[in-house]
């Protein structure tokens, strides 16, 4: 079957073998079809399991960042999941058919247990990532989440400068340890390394600068977040961007994206929680380069020097079918204890992976799968004729309107005639 969905998109047949050799794709291809026997075909098409899980493993963190959607600090006031229980967890995911785990937080790596649990998803078939705010990542630390499994790391980056920087994370000094951090990765060899910056009005005439910075630094992908009215995140909505800012911020980051897909030159850069990014590079591009998803284009080195670049042609192709946001269809949050969430921010839990099935919970829970019926769009986004490849972000149209498939208030551009 998995041959059969390639050649709907004349994939040629070299391609197709390098494909299935890898591990990662097959496992994704694999809960796609999964996900066609439990929900049907659909566009966009549910996976069997979330193929990716953002777990925030804790909710300590040595920082008071104000964006900050967990609201974390260096005392949890929540219970989280010991070594063993976070092992079954672990269990749990890999028998759904996880593809992709990414320890977050909090900070993850004030955990010390996080090395074992790495190594125990690892083992069972996940490519880890970590999302940390570097302060902690010491040379030996990057050593050694490099030798457990990770293969990928994230570190926020929020400002070419230390006084922008320690703003939003509200603690002096924390500008030079990320940057050592990020060094430090660098030297460890990660596959990935990649920089997050969270824009607001006090960074964003920043942008180039900190990208500039980023990549000198040897980070090979660069994410553009956006402020999420979540935890204290909620309180940092007077940070927030124009309209007409956001847009040329947008407009310089796609135009480090388009230089890196097509040219081969620096790193490839994507957004978060902006899913009109995409509609930005089909418009700017006339179709032919734009990212699919907040981490999909087709053009990622790993691709391009695995399988060529007939992948890209692919993955457009697919773009209906897997863009967009991704909650509900290939992605879910969970928490320090074990609570399945829709997305990292919603505090909305679906059910707890220590006693109940991963699977059970996806397929059957009543709010993810309204959620998923994408043709149930309202307001802007309904009539919007880039529903099918954008179609907002969905958490925003649920704290906003009260709606998981109301219209996206944080898209700069409004409806496109159909």
């Amino acid at each position: 079957m998995i041959q059969l969905l390639f050649f709907r998109f004349r994939v040629n047949n070299n391609t197709v073998k390098r494909l299935l050799n890898d591990s990662l794709i097959r496992k994704c291809m694999l809960s796609v079809i999964k996900g066609i026997a439990s929900f049907g075909i659909r566009y966009p098409q549910p996976a069997g399991a979330p193929i990716t899980i953002v777990w925030n493993f804790t909710n300590k963190c040595n920082l008071n960042c104000l964006h900050c959607h967990q609201d974390s600090s260096p005392v949890s006031s929540y219970p989280e999941l010991t070594t063993s229980q976070a092992f079954k967890v672990i269990d749990n995911m890999s028998n759904a058919g996880v593809a992709i785990l990414t320890f977050s937080g909090g900070e993850p790596l004030l955990r010390k247990d996080v090395y074992d649990v790495i190594e125990r998803a690892n083992d069972s078939g996940m490519l880890c990532t970590i999302a940390s705010n570097g302060t902690l990542m010491t040379s030996e630390v990057a050593e050694k989440l490099a030798k457990v499994g990770v293969r990928r790391v994230e570190i926020g980056l929020d400002g070419a400068v230390a006084e922008t920087h320690d703003f939003l994370r509200n603690k002096p000094g924390s500008f030079e340890a990320t940057i050592q951090g990020i060094k430090n990765c660098a030297a460890a060899g990660f596959d990935e390394l990649a920089t997050t910056m969270t824009l607001h009005s006090k960074n964003v005439n920043e942008l180039k600068e900190t990208m500039t910075l980023a990549e000198k630094l040897g980070a090979t992908r660069f994410y553009l977040n956006r402020l999420i009215p979540a935890g204290r995140g909620a309180e940092a909505g007077y940070l927030d961007v124009t309209r007409a800012e956001k847009i040329k911020a947008l407009d310089i980051l796609y135009g480090q994206f388009f230089k890196a897909a097509t040219k081969g030159v620096g790193m490839q850069c994507y957004a978060r929680g902006m899913t009109y990014y995409s509609r930005l590079g089909y418009e700017r591009s006339n179709g032919r380069v734009f990212t699919v998803s907040e981490a999909l284009s087709g053009y990622e080195n790993m691709f391009q020097e695995k399988f060529g670049l007939e992948v890209s042609k692919f993955v457009r192709e697919l773009a209906e079918g897997f863009s967009g946001c991704s909650v509900g269809l290939t992605y879910a949050g969970l928490t320090a204890y074990g609570e399945l969430l829709p997305c990292v921010p919603a505090p909305i839990r679906l059910g707890n992976l220590l006693y109940e099935d991963l699977e059970e919970i996806w397929v059957n829970s009543k709010l993810l799968n309204y959620v998923r019926n994408r043709k149930g769009l309202k307001g802007s986004c309904k009539i919007c004729g880039y529903r099918k490849l954008c179609g907002g972000c969905r958490y925003t149209a649920y704290i906003t309107h009260g709606d998981w498939l109301g219209p996206d208030g944080s898209c700069p551009f409004g409806p496109k005639n159909h």
